[in-house]
């Protein structure tokens, strides 16, 4: 079975695939390429859509929006507009976070977040520009360290974003209108973050749960206001919080790193009760995410760990209770990685590409495929009908997955 990818870790928002039957006995150069594409800047994940990969990406003085041919490659359309932004460290001018698709009966659009807080809203078929605002300069908002770079969530209506800069008071939660794009409501936060909002059902209400620089919010989606606070953020000034908030039944994970760490949250209609939380105080973390956002299967999180490449790991924490059941540091680096047909497919940060299984008692490493890409290779893999897209600064690859049934079919 193939799937689309149309958002931010997936269709589900958490990093699993739906797909089944995909190529797992890979030769030892790894899968074969499909194409493999010179791009710009950027950190930016593709979204994939009715045989469409949307690239958003920088190329010297323009920030680009592209429409390729998910299988080729090749350029549909390209929106593209100026831009001389920098970030505080000098990393990288590029979008951040990816495009997110929303589908809506025959209507499809693109919503592009840009680190300026430059949105862009365009026709998936055609490209067509609908609607942009300039929200950073319209809000009066303070840049944060690398930008805005919270991928957009879309749900019930509502277009969704978590910005602001670096200092407590500085940040927005503010809801558009997808189709229009003027504000439905803003709420005040403590600080952007790098952390996509997400979205569920709890105690028989919508809740909005948006993890800017001070900590966990839980907003009421009808008009933004603040049902609750959760504080979680490092102690340290130049820090961030990036790994995206994940929902699993009535509890949600958050987790950071600068000596933070992990908390697990059980919800309640308006509250919550603390389930298990690393100490603040201590140097001794059960999972302290940097910015890949964990999976969290079966009653079990993995996920990789850590502030600086050397000491990282890819641990497995008992979602219950915070147990760790195993840590293993590995040539993967701060990795990151997606869950699909019983297997993970990660990619670390200098570019090598595994495939995994992952379970309680340990971890097996099926394939190692060196060298795909180069570091910083800090990009999720997006894996969209039978297709893995992969991106570091400067190439996007498509490796072909399918079987040759699937590649049949889908063909």
């Amino acid at each position: 079975m193939g799937d689309d990818w149309p958002v931010w870790l997936g269709p589900t928002r958490d990093g699993v695939s739906r797909e089944t039957g995909w190529l797992k006995d890979w030769p030892d150069g790894g899968p074969r390429r499909l194409f493999e594409k010179k791009i710009g800047e950027g950190y930016s994940a593709v979204a994939v859509q009715d045989g469409r990969a949307i690239l958003f990406h920088r190329v010297k003085d323009e920030i680009r929006i592209e429409a390729l041919d998910a299988l080729t490659g090749a350029e549909v359309w390209r929106h593209a507009y100026p831009t001389d932004y920098v970030d505080r460290y000098g990393y990288n001018g590029g979008p951040r976070c990816a495009p997110v698709i929303d589908r809506r009966g025959d209507d499809a659009r693109v919503f592009a977040l840009g680190p300026t807080g430059a949105i862009r809203a365009l026709e998936l078929a055609s490209g067509k520009l609908l609607w942009s605002r300039e929200l950073e300069s319209e809000l009066g908002l303070e840049p944060n360290f690398f930008g805005a770079g919270a991928a957009p969530l879309v749900d019930r209506g509502l277009l969704i974003l978590n910005l602001g800069g670096t200092d407590p008071g500085t940040g927005v939660a503010i809801a558009l209108d997808p189709a229009t794009g003027k504000t439905v409501w803003k709420t005040r936060t403590d600080g952007g973050s790098y952390a996509a909002p997400q979205a569920a059902d709890v105690g028989g209400v919508r809740r909005i749960f948006v993890f800017h620089r001070g900590g966990l919010s839980a907003l009421d989606p009808a008009d933004g206001s603040e049902k609750w606070r959760f504080p979680w953020q490092s102690r340290l000034y130049e820090s961030v919080n990036a790994a995206t908030p994940l929902v699993i039944g009535d509890m949600i994970l958050v987790s950071a790193s600068y000596g933070t760490g992990s908390v697990a949250l059980r919800l309640r209609k308006d509250a919550y009760d603390v389930v298990w939380q690393d100490d603040l105080r201590s140097r001794e973390k059960r999972l302290d995410a940097h910015w890949s956002t964990p999976l969290v299967l079966d009653g079990h999180i993995y996920g990789f760990g850590g502030r600086h490449e050397q000491g990282s790991s890819l641990r497995c924490v008992e979602l219950s209770t915070g147990t760790v059941k195993w840590s293993w540091e590995s040539y993967l680096g701060r990795g990151s990685m997606i869950h699909a047909d019983g297997h993970q497919i990660a990619l670390g940060e200098r570019g090598d590409l595994a495939l995994l299984r992952l379970g309680p008692a340990g971890h097996e490493e099926l394939r190692r495929v060196r060298g795909v890409l180069r570091y910083p290779a800090w990009t999720p893999p997006v894996l969209a009908n039978g297709i893995l897209y992969l991106r570091d600064e400067s190439v996007l690859i498509a490796m072909d997955l399918r079987s040759k049934a699937l590649g049949k079919e889908i063909r």
